[in-house]
């Protein structure tokens, strides 16, 4: 069981999905949701072709169908043998999906949709912004689309999904600290050097994030300011301070000598 709060954590859940039931076929389903736009039982009998991801988005594809599961903070998903009884009590799964061999199970997820493939793609498409994690990745767009947010704080602005697809509040943190800008900055007042930068640390720091899921390693040995209140900062020694930034009252670490 993982929970997933990041777009490394959504793509490494996809990964260990496919892996446990790639290729086989749906043999049953059981959908508690009300985005449900077909009929769920036309997916029995398909194949699941892929497990993929946009942002914090997992899409199991059959054929011309798809599912959408995105969990927020608290859903998650379960992988059992066919015959193994339900961890968890029935009256807080969403999606239930049996396959030939295995089952897997989908709890407390705030949004499960099912429509076809070609309408939930593009409609993720249109509504998220650049995946640091998919092969289409484009940094130049992805820079043009924090501009657009010229009003706003960086700190805010990287929450957006719109803006970089996949990004959580560990990743935000970590993004900032190791791009030396500080989360208060006003998206306006950047240099495009700065915005480059923000950029290419959350292309880099996303696929680190996701080797290490995939690698069993923990993410904790390489938070440089992430739950470190008032320890040393890495590079200067200045305490890292905590606070929660406004207006979206999240959980904020900086080092405001390092970061400008």
């Amino acid at each position: 069981m993982i929970k997933m709060t990041e777009g490394p954590s959504a793509r490494y859940k996809a990964l260990k999905v496919y892996e446990a039931v790639g290729e086989e076929k749906l043999m049953g389903i059981m959908v508690k949701s009300r985005k449900v736009k077909i009929e769920p039982t036309r997916l029995i009998g398909k194949r699941l072709d892929k497990v993929d991801t946009f942002g914090k988005n997992i899409i199991f594809i059959f054929s011309d169908y798809a599912i959408r599961i995105h969990l927020m903070m608290y859903g998650t998903i379960h992988i059992y043998n066919i015959n193994e009884p339900l961890a968890k009590p029935e009256r807080l799964l969403r999606l239930l999906l049996k396959f030939e061999r295995k089952k897997v199970a989908v709890y407390n997820a705030p949004v499960i949709e099912i429509d076809y493939a070609y309408n939930i793609i593009k409609k993720l498409k249109k509504m998220l912004g650049e995946d640091p994690l998919r092969n289409d990745w484009d940094p130049k767009r992805a820079v043009r689309l924090i501009l657009k947010h010229k009003n706003r704080k960086i700190g805010d602005a990287l929450l957006d999904q719109s803006v970089i697809a996949g990004i959580g509040n560990i990743l935000r943190n970590e993004i900032l600290f190791r791009a030396r800008v500080h989360p208060e900055r006003l998206v306006k007042n950047l240099s495009i050097e700065e915005i480059e930068r923000i950029v290419n640390v959350a292309k880099e720091l996303s696929e680190e994030f996701f080797k290490r899921r995939v690698n069993g390693q923990r993410i904790g040995p390489i938070l440089m300011v992430y739950n470190k209140y008032n320890k040393p900062c890495p590079i200067c020694g200045n305490p890292i301070r905590y606070y929660r930034q406004s207006p979206n009252n999240r959980r904020t670490f900086v080092c405001d000598k390092c970061q400008k």
